[in-house]
């Protein structure tokens, strides 16, 4: 199985809600980057509560529309989180609003092909446009 394979699998496991399951996966020394908002998660039950942070907001949150590209030691996976913002996204409110974002994600391994980091690479400006929590024109309707 290639690091594309393992990075796939970790999808797969997002969308089925099977965060549980990743640990199989995941280096002792695991850490995650949220680039965007300058997050870093420092083991795998941080990740774990980051990842049901989303799906608590986006219930019906997916990784669609993937691509996977590997090296020696890493995977790349371009890919859209799509999903209707029916619960609180951190502080803030539902807004009933669907997202559709582009994102970027980035698995490094370790010697033993386990995932020791990842960061992601999203646009929070269209995010949170998109949910109607900022206006990224400035104009007012």
């Amino acid at each position: 199985m290639g690091h594309s394979d393992t990075h796939q699998k970790l999808h797969g496991m997002f969308n089925d809600r099977d965060f549980d399951a990743m640990d199989a996966h995941l280096d002792t020394s695991f850490t995650y980057e949220d680039v965007p908002r300058g997050l870093t998660l420092h083991d795998a039950a941080e990740f774990k509560d980051w990842l049901r942070g989303w799906t608590t907001a986006f219930s019906d949150a997916r990784i669609v529309a993937r691509e996977y590209l590997e090296g020696s030691d890493f995977s790349v996976s371009l890919f859209q989180g799509t999903g209707r913002n029916d619960g609180p996204f951190g502080d803030l409110p539902p807004t009933d609003r669907n997202m559709d974002v582009p994102y970027c994600e980035i698995m490094h391994y370790g010697p033993g092909g386990k995932v020791a980091s990842c960061q992601i690479y999203y646009d929070q400006v269209t995010l949170l446009s998109q949910l109607g929590h900022i206006n990224p024109t400035g104009v007012t309707a």
